[in-house]
């Protein structure tokens, strides 16, 4: 019987150096995936070269022919030999300037790898030179522009094994134009030409970033976004974030750029997605696209063969950075321009805002800083009408309230009856002038549901639980924030069991756990013994404690902060301020619609209610004229 053991099939051969092109075929396994990583490298290295323009052909998906052509600054005819082998490049030559590298491309690799796998033919052109070709290691004479044009054709001809793992023509297609366009993002003042099988498919002149922006971005995304330019000592976030009525069900457009370069980070990401907690509904996906500058020393871009992941030097610094920005950037309400019923604060900003009290390499700090002419009047102090009273921590309590903060949701209940008799007209404690109104001023109501207004603009409709309770939550986490957490201390303690990295995380995160209200100790080399948690929290850690405390190890490992805490007593929160929100059905008088619109409009994310659907919409004149074919 014939042996299929490993032994068996195993031959012994001696160790032996690999032949130049099966390295260059082992390297181009790492840098060229498909089709679309050609163009990827090509396209690169002529934003390296200088070029302005850019000129990208493919046919068959890219498997039969790729051309990239550009206006660089070309390759001399005595480098042209250089430029195809492995590790030649002209963009880095030390150690010092490989760590802190600005060009796309580095690694002296593409051109190698592509030749290795397809048959490749560069022909380049400097000013005031003749243009010289090479194919097959041999130089020739040949016509051209300035620039370089570079011709790849039949992709993995010379790897059979890989080209069965390509899609349909179609698909590597398509691949090929999300490459394009997420460079094309980037680097506005270059213009891009696609053309797959004879058909233009981006033709995208140089332009502004907010034209390219608005070029390349799906409409829902062009219709409802925000603008944001925040800066720290060595970091600065620019960019665009859409609102949550804008989120979509898939994570297909999400654009972040580490000086200039597309990445996939999931510590970048974590950080936006942080700043939408409180406003995304559900599962919903944000769409964003935004830059990150920083000092290229510290970041890492030589981590991935493709280089579309980075290392940072400190990422929790940067991760609380992104979130803090973003968050900011979400929580202006949005403003409508009294003269022309337009939304305001879609621009960039003239100059970015200076956010560098939020380091976070030290204490969590405040969100960016804004200058508030920019985007709305100045944020007055919330009015405290009877109906809250209930939800203002600063007022005097009664002596049988002994906790000056509420710990279960009983306690923070609004007695329906005294709902019902409320006055909740009591002015703003600053008073706005009627020109700055975005929201208007109250005429009825209609359904025991919405509030309709009429602004400059036309008519609003606003859901007046949902806007009410997104005003009483946004106040009870600012309350809660502001005081320090009460503690409890369990019956009988919590000991459950936890990976060995999750005890080393604890190990070192021992204050940053205390923080957040977790008296925890080591009872034995993998487990935990849970003590004391927030009060406000007792019912939750009760239900579920051991699985809140691994997902906050698990979250200080890899990011370097946890927001699992926050996020329970934000559930528990918003429960409250649902509880305590006018209710469907109450009739209210055009004194209170107004009060409840002026408190919107000095509220945070008050777009949106907790669970990140919109509160208000504005119906223009000439939508409403349209309804009744006024002016046809």
């Amino acid at each position: 019987m014939e042996d299929t053991t490993l032994e068996a099939k195993r031959p012994e051969r001696k160790i032996q150096e690999l032949s130049d092109q099966l390295i260059s075929q082992i390297a181009a396994g790492e840098v060229v995936e498909r089709p679309a990583s050609v163009v990827k490298e090509l396209v690169e290295n002529a934003i390296d070269a200088g070029a302005d323009s850019v000129e990208v052909r493919i046919e068959g998906g890219g498997i039969k022919r790729i051309v990239v052509s550009d206006n660089g600054c070309g390759i001399p005819k005595d480098q042209l030999a250089l430029a195809v082998k492995r590790h030649a490049t002209s963009k880095v030559s030390n150690l010092d300037e490989l760590e802190s590298v600005s060009s796309l491309g580095f690694r002296g690799e593409a051109l190698a790898s592509i030749a290795s796998v397809s048959d490749m033919k560069v022909i380049s052109r400097v000013a005031g030179e003749d243009a010289f070709s090479i194919a097959d290691g041999e130089i020739s004479a040949a016509s051209g522009n300035k620039g370089t044009r570079i011709e790849v054709a039949d992709l993995f001809y010379k790897t059979p094994a890989r080209r069965k793992f390509l899609k349909s023509e179609g698909t590597e297609a398509a691949h090929c134009q999300t490459v394009i366009e997420r460079i094309a993002l980037a680097y506005p003042e270059v213009a891009f030409l696609f053309v797959a099988n004879g058909k233009p498919i981006i033709n995208l002149p140089a332009s502004s970033i907010e034209e390219r922006l608005t070029r390349l971005m799906p409409r829902d995304f062009r219709d409802a976004h925000r603008a944001l330019d925040a800066k720290a000592p060595a970091l600065r976030l620019y960019g665009w974030v859409c609102l949550p009525t804008a989120a979509r069900s898939r994570a297909d457009c999400q654009y972040f750029y580490v000086n200039g370069r597309f990445v996939r980070d999931k510590v970048l990401s974590h950080g936006v997605r942080m700043a939408y907690q409180d406003v995304l509904h559900g599962s919903s996906q944000p769409s964003y696209c935004l830059f990150l500058q920083m000092d290229p020393h510290k970041v890492d871009v030589n981590v991935h063969p493709t280089k579309s992941e980075v290392r940072m030097r400190d990422s929790q610094a940067v991760h609380q950075f992104i979130f803090h920005a973003v968050e900011e950037a979400l929580a202006r309400t949005t403003i409508v321009d009294p003269s022309s019923g337009e939304i305001m604060d879609t621009a960039l900003p003239s100059s970015p805002r200076d956010v560098s009290a939020q380091a976070p390499a030290e204490a969590p700090a405040a969100a960016p800083s804004v200058n508030p002419s920019q985007f709305k009047y100045a944020q007055p102090k919330p009015s405290r009408a009877n109906t809250e009273a209930y939800l203002d921590f600063s007022s005097p309590r009664p002596k049988s309230f002994q906790n000056s903060f509420p710990t279960t949701i009983a306690a923070m209940k609004v007695d329906q009856a005294s709902l019902s008799t409320t006055n909740i007209t009591s002015k703003p404690a600053v008073e706005v002038p009627k020109g700055l109104q975005p929201l208007g001023r109250a005429v009825g109501q209609v359904c025991g549901t919405f509030i309709i207004a009429e602004n400059s603009a036309g008519m609003v409709l606003v859901d007046m639980h949902a806007a009410h309770e997104r005003i009483l939550y946004e106040r009870l986490k600012k309350s809660f924030d502001e005081r320090k957490m009460p503690m409890q201390d369990m019956l009988i303690p919590l000991v459950f069991t936890v990976t060995t990295e999750q005890m080393a995380t604890f190990e070192d995160a021992r204050e940053e756990l205390e923080q957040l209200g977790l008296e925890l100790s080591a009872v034995g080399p993998n487990q935990l013994s849970l003590r004391s948690v927030p009060q406000l929290m007792i019912n939750q850690i009760s239900q579920a404690g051991p699985t809140i405390v691994r997902e906050v190890l698990d979250d200080f490992r890899e990011y370097g902060k946890s927001t699992a805490m926050m996020e329970k007593r934000n559930e528990v929160l918003s429960r409250m301020a649902c509880h305590a929100a006018v209710r469907v059905n109450r009739i209210l008088t055009i004194e209170e619609m107004d009060a409840i619109l002026r408190q919107m409009e000095q509220t945070d994310r008050a777009d949106e209610c907790n669970h990140g659907r919109p509160t208000w919409v504005q119906l223009t004149a000439k939508e409403l004229d349209s309804f009744f074919m006024r002016g046809k």
